[in-house]
């Protein structure tokens, strides 16, 4: 009976449990429960600030939805601070700021000088042409001294006669040349000859006498091809650039020249003769001269923006140099954006060296060739250029009527130059002595002609010079950096969430990694079948 018994209950066990394994036979992979379960499961672990709460079973919903809330605000804020970040880089992406490297002296060039007296025509030579001279001639003086415009002042036949070759002759005999201005120069403590030093030069002034710009070769890009005066200059000649500076292969005497140290010792000294009585008319309403200390690279623009001297006076100029320069990471900032040009970025036609100032002189010497079919004379040129005459007047004079409004102002292609290099000048005088002016003047060997008298009423004693060995640069770099960028960005985030690098892997795990492990996982269970 007991064996009966077992055999039946045995018997009817595999029964009992095959029936009870198909009724819990395994189930298909639930897609939303294994989400759900990730999704906790990286609440739950992840180095975020709050989010292990809203994964938190045993917290209400209330609780998860008040720590949820407070995530999105912090998520918000730190969207909305990183977008104002991005917006000032994007809009603002160049600084101006203070170089703690300053520029030592002797990688500066000493300023270019251009001398003007303000004296328009010697009086013996205008007189002559009052007397003697031809109707053009008298004409020419006229338009010199008078405030009339040249258009008011020249009649048909007369204009017609007054083209630029009889025009430069007049302007070339008329004007005190620089042998007469020049009566001392001494650089370095050494006194040199004038003409080695200065050369004459065609400016908005008239003749005026220049000192220490660079080579024609370097400054312009066609030398060969310019119409100008007979112009020498100083060997070794460098090719000296704002942004370049000086070749490391450079001679210590290399021309445009370094100054020596500081102080009027290692300066340049100047003794002008103003010949106030010759003078007939000027540009002024004083005597003495104007003085305009520029970029060796540079044309002068000396009519209006020239310092007034006068004679009588020992004057001593401190020069100070203005320096920008800028990081080379700005070439990847768009121009409109940093509002500067390195030379690479515009080639101009006359010039080889880029500035703001030199790309001006071209835009205004290209409009007058546009509108009049002339430049004048000092502006940029070559040999097929034609040069205005007084025919030209009606032209020139009234240029500004031909110009749109919109474009009156300025040239708007011409952009400051990145690296930019200017002089300010710092003026102390006092007047001469005619009792110490005479021992200064035979020290100096001056002529025996000149009296005391003469001397304090027309020379001008005048000492350029540096007074510091080392100049304060203002250098232009980026705001932010890629990296700056995200340093900004990652403080954000962990001021308000907590963020770093690390939980930004996390993220990626349970994306990607963690998911496809998973996922690889569940297909390897294969349920069971008999």
């Amino acid at each position: 009976m007991v064996s009966k018994s077992r055999g039946k209950r045995s018997s009817k066990l595999p029964n009992s449990k095959k029936k009870n394994f198909n009724n819990n036979d395994l189930k298909k992979p639930n897609n939303f429960e294994d989400v759900t379960n990730d999704l906790r499961e990286y609440l739950m672990t992840s180095t975020l600030h709050g989010l292990r709460y809203i994964g938190e079973k045993k917290l209400t919903w209330l609780e998860r939805f008040f720590w949820l809330t407070a995530f999105l605000c912090s998520l918000i804020c730190a969207g909305f601070f990183i977008l104002n970040v991005y917006a000032k880089w994007r809009k603002s992406p160049m600084i101006v700021s203070i170089n703690p490297e300053d520029m030592p002296l002797n990688k500066l060039p000493f300023p270019a000088l251009t001398i003007c007296n303000v004296n328009q025509a010697k009086k013996s030579v205008a007189e002559r042409y009052v007397a003697y001279g031809s109707s053009v001639d008298q004409k020419l003086l006229e338009s010199l001294c008078s405030s009339l415009k040249d258009a008011d002042l020249f009649e048909d036949d007369i204009a017609e006669s007054a083209d630029w070759d009889h025009t430069r002759s007049f302007l070339i005999n008329v004007t005190q040349p620089c042998e007469e201005m020049l009566a001392i120069c001494i650089w370095d403590s050494k006194p040199m000859n004038c003409q080695d030093l200065f050369n004459a030069q065609l400016t908005d002034e008239g003749l005026c006498c220049t000192f220490n710009v660079v080579h024609r070769e370097m400054m312009f890009r066609n030398p060969r091809d310019l119409n100008d005066l007979n112009i020498t200059f100083p060997l070794p000649a460098v090719d000296w650039t704002p942004e370049n500076g000086y070749p490391d292969d450079a001679p210590q005497d290399g021309f445009p020249w370094k100054p020596k140290g500081i102080g009027t010792d290692h300066g340049l000294t100047l003794i002008l003769d103003a010949n106030v009585p010759e003078y007939y008319c000027a540009s002024t309403k004083s005597t003495g001269f104007k003085i305009l200390l520029h970029n060796p690279t540079e044309t002068p623009k000396i009519a209006k923006l020239g310092e007034i001297y006068g004679p009588g006076i020992e004057a001593r100029v401190a020069i100070k140099p203005r320096i920008l320069d800028a990081q080379a990471a700005l070439k990847d900032i768009d121009v409109n954006k940093r509002f500067c040009l390195f030379s690479s970025e515009k080639n101009l036609v006359f010039y080889r060296t880029y500035t703001f100032k030199n790309c001006q002189m071209e835009c205004e010497a290209r409009r007058m060739l546009e509108i009049c079919k002339c430049v004048l004379y000092f502006m940029p040129k070559n040999k097929t250029t034609r040069i205005c005459g007084k025919a030209d007047a009606k032209c020139y004079n009234n240029i500004r009527n031909y110009i749109p409004a919109d474009q009156a102002s300025s040239c708007d292609e011409c952009l400051p130059a990145c690296n930019e290099l200017s002089y300010l000048e710092r003026l102390s005088t006092a007047p001469l002595d005619k009792n110490l002016i005479m021992k200064y003047a035979t020290s100096l060997q001056m002529s025996n002609n000149i009296t005391s008298e003469y001397f304090t009423k027309n020379m001008l004693v005048i000492h350029f010079y540096f007074e510091d060995k080392t100049f304060l640069r203002y250098t232009k770099g980026e705001i932010f950096g890629l990296t700056e960028f995200l340093s900004n960005t990652g403080g954000l985030l962990g001021l308000c969430m907590g963020f770093s690098m690390m939980s930004a892997v996390e993220l990626i795990y349970y994306v990607t990694l963690r998911a496809l492990c998973v996922a690889r996982q569940r297909n390897r269970v294969q349920p069971f079948i008999k």
